[in-house]
């Protein structure tokens, strides 16, 4: 069965994805891209797909019809639970997209409207909620929990049990020692070496990681 996608934003990170979903193609016929949903496109098509509407026109799709996002930048992160739970889109109707070369252990789980990209790696016990995005190269190791909302960002680095709570963002090339845990809403800077617990909303960055001081 071919389904049919639409993909919510048309920046990179949605490329990302549409370069998954061919990729996945090229092995089997698994999906059909229907094109881009955002609010404020900079052209009328990307790569061929055309820009369909703003996001809030989700629900004029049939219900064939399956969504997938790659929302949770740095600096929007925060605002992502509340974006996508607003579009009122059905857990079930929201496609999780694993890239052809992405390693993924048989006793891995993975929720729903989740992106695996390119070299990613899932040990055995690993628990990935719904709405997770994992950029390329990232590597989390066995029995890690990673909550609903999460964005890891290029080449992350999860050891053994540790745990990340919702809707965090972990920047490219974080690394985190085993066992520790990452709480509710925090922030990893690039290249951060974490050793110890991070707070919830806590934003650090470092070798090793340390508090960030408040923006002016």
């Amino acid at each position: 069965m071919v389904t049919p996608i639409v993909i919510l934003g048309s920046g990179s990170h949605g490329v990302d994805i549409l370069d998954s979903l061919l990729e996945c193609n090229r092995l089997s016929e698994r999906y059909k891209p229907l094109g881009f949903l955002d609010d404020r496109p900079a052209q009328t098509s990307v790569h061929g797909f055309p820009i369909l509407g703003g996001l809030e026109t989700v629900s004029q799709f049939e219900t064939e019809v399956q969504f997938v996002t790659a929302m949770g930048s740095a600096t929007s992160y925060r605002a992502k639970p509340a974006l996508l739970d607003g579009l009122g889109i059905p857990r079930q109707r929201w496609a999780t997209v694993v890239h052809p070369s992405a390693c993924l252990s048989q006793w891995a789980e993975i929720g729903q409207g989740c992106v695996i990209l390119q070299q990613c790696t899932l040990s055995a016990g690993c628990r990935v909620g719904d709405q997770v995005v994992m950029l390329p190269g990232c590597r989390i190791s066995h029995d890690t929990t990673v909550c609903n909302y999460n964005t890891l960002a290029t080449g992350v680095i999860l050891s053994g049990h540790v745990e990340v709570e919702r809707n965090c963002y972990l920047g490219a090339g974080s690394l985190v020692r085993e066992r520790l845990r990452l709480g509710e809403g925090c922030l990893l800077g690039m290249g951060s070496v974490v050793v110890k617990s991070v707070a919830a909303g806590a934003r650090v960055a470092g070798n090793p990681a340390r508090p960030l001081k408040p923006s002016l």
